[in-house]
């Protein structure tokens, strides 16, 4: 294998270098709105039914109708995508609401719980249904996969006891068989594998919990390209500002997971070279006149360089790496003159403000 990063990188990753965000259950059927709800919602949904041992296609298909796929004067301005009630660390909104009475529905205030994103109305949920109420831990137990065999029988499980509504099982089914939510039911961890529309997920992915780098299914370590560069993954997570070895050499990737290269990029006060080719790897401590992360500089084994140097065929004084122009300089016991190109002028009649100088003419620059 090529020992560049550019090389070892693009072999065998033409499909993975992507971030999934297609929608993972049948979009054909949805609007643009309802998809992005899906889109939106899916992550923490596998989380959280992964968590709870819950069906994802009922609690996609619950949030859709209890929200009415996000648009609900609750989802919006509450966060509450499941109407539940309450308080959440003492937030709450009081809202109207419908109930039954038998086959009656009736109009009644009641206080919903404020949530700070969706992610926590979800889990709340998840927890609701997991936990049950104070006096049966087991009141929504028909919903739980272990208890119901497949999602119909988990909305009949939820039927007259996570709403009153006579038709509300039925209600979900047909939100879940209309738009094919029971795909996500393949979703999800499965035995520490992760798997998206029924298959082994890879890229770099939102799985609830946050952002990871898959690779069929399992979080990944190593390089990986993503969005035009190179990233760093440990266990899928994104390291930032760190050294890492590969193939034998050496990378570092920046503050925000990049790979970097230049021939000065600064890492903590001292400048390297990691060439400008696309490799990425570290060649050394830089050296010479250098376009680095600060701009053009001097410098000497990593360093800031001060004096003179030599540098296309001519000789410029460096103060903390940066060239000077325009001024006296002293050097060695002799003093020197660098122009407005940064150069040392020579010559027996130079003309400096109002004044004539000899700075010699045998390569020597000092003033005479």
């Amino acid at each position: 294998m090529d020992k560049t990063l550019k090389i070892a990188l693009t072999t065998g990753v033409m499909t993975l270098g992507i971030v999934i965000t297609a929608t993972p259950v049948d979009a054909a059927t949805m609007t643009t709105q309802q998809q992005a709800f899906v889109n939106k919602m899916t992550p923490a949904i596998l989380a959280d039914t992964s968590k709870y041992g819950l069906y994802p296609s009922i609690q996609m298909a619950q949030a859709t109708l209890e929200s009415g796929w996000g648009q609900s004067t609750l989802s919006t301005k509450a966060n509450n995508y499941f109407g539940v009630k309450g308080a959440f660390n003492g937030q709450s909104v009081t809202m109207w609401t419908t109930e039954y009475s038998g086959d009656k529905p009736y109009s009644v205030q009641a206080q919903f719980a404020k949530y700070p994103s969706a992610y926590e109305s979800v889990d709340a949920q998840g927890k609701l249904l997991k936990n049950g109420v104070s006096w049966n831990k087991e009141y929504y137990a028909g919903a739980w996969r272990s208890r119901a065999k497949n999602y119909k029988e988990a909305a009949y499980g939820l039927q007259g006891r996570y709403a009153t509504a006579p038709t509300y099982a039925q209600s979900l089914i047909n939100l879940i068989e209309e738009y094919h939510f029971d795909q996500l039911d393949n979703d999800g961890y499965q035995n520490g594998v992760y798997y998206l529309k029924g298959k082994p997920a890879s890229g770099y992915i939102n799985d609830g919990n946050g952002w990871f780098w898959f690779e069929n299914g399992r979080k990944f370590t190593g390089f990986r390209f993503y969005m035009g560069t190179y990233y760093w993954f440990e266990k899928g997570s994104r390291i930032d500002n760190e050294w890492r070895s590969a193939w034998n050499l050496q990378y570092y990737v920046d503050r925000e997971g990049r790979a970097v290269q230049g021939d000065g990029y600064k890492v903590n006060g001292t400048y390297y070279n990691f060439g400008h080719d696309g490799t990425f790897f570290l060649r050394g401590k830089a050296n010479g006149y250098v376009n680095t992360t600060d701009g053009w500089l001097w410098i000497e084994n990593g360093q800031r360089y001060t004096g003179f140097r030599k540098y296309m065929g001519a000789y410029y004084f460096f103060i903390n790496g940066v060239r000077q122009h325009n001024r006296w300089v002293s050097e060695w016991g002799l003093n020197y003159y660098v122009g407005s190109d940064g150069r040392s002028v020579q010559g027996s009649h130079v003309k400096i403000g109002n004044k004539v100088y000899n700075f010699g003419t045998n390569g020597t620059f000092y003033l005479r």
